[in-house]
């Protein structure tokens, strides 16, 4: 039972940070981008290079790799599933808490949005708590009768 309960807050955390990286992240003027976009930019600020795009690909591979890890879930690959969900978790949550971390800059031309940031480290953080559960869940569970053996 334990692992279901973890299983499936993981999988509300994964929804919730895909869905946080379509949120805004960076906003300039009344302008609004979200984490796919700011990405687009990263020639910008001097990432044009190998660096560039290995950040890219890292950071568009979270959404299948949250696909995989909920496959794993319905497929019944519990611990598959929370291994993936454990790195998946670090990864967002740390760009997300690095973005939230840096604040809303109310008044600036350009700054970070709060919104996108927060709801995907509010996901990365459920994602690893429900890892946590199913990983550390015994899955077999003994049945003593009176007078018997388990």
């Amino acid at each position: 039972m334990r692992s279901a309960v973890g299983a499936a807050i993981a999988a509300v955390g994964l929804v919730t940070t895909i869905t946080g990286t379509f949120l805004p992240w960076l906003k300039s003027g009344s302008t609004t981008r979200d984490s796919y976009e700011v990405l687009s930019l990263r020639d910008l600020a001097g990432l044009d290079g190998v660096a560039g795009t290995v950040m890219t690909s890292i950071w568009v591979g979270l959404t299948p790799l949250a696909m995989v890890a909920i496959g794993l879930y319905v497929v019944r690959f519990p611990r598959f599933a929370a291994c993936a969900g454990l790195l998946f978790g670090t990864i967002g949550g740390t760009v997300a808490l690095l973005a939230t971390v840096q604040g809303d800059s109310k008044g600036a031309l350009v700054g970070i949005s709060i919104s996108g940031p927060m709801t995907t480290l509010a996901g990365a953080v459920l994602t690893i708590v429900g890892a946590i559960t199913v990983l550390t869940s015994n899955r077999r569970s003994a049945v003593i009768t009176p007078g018997g053996k388990p």
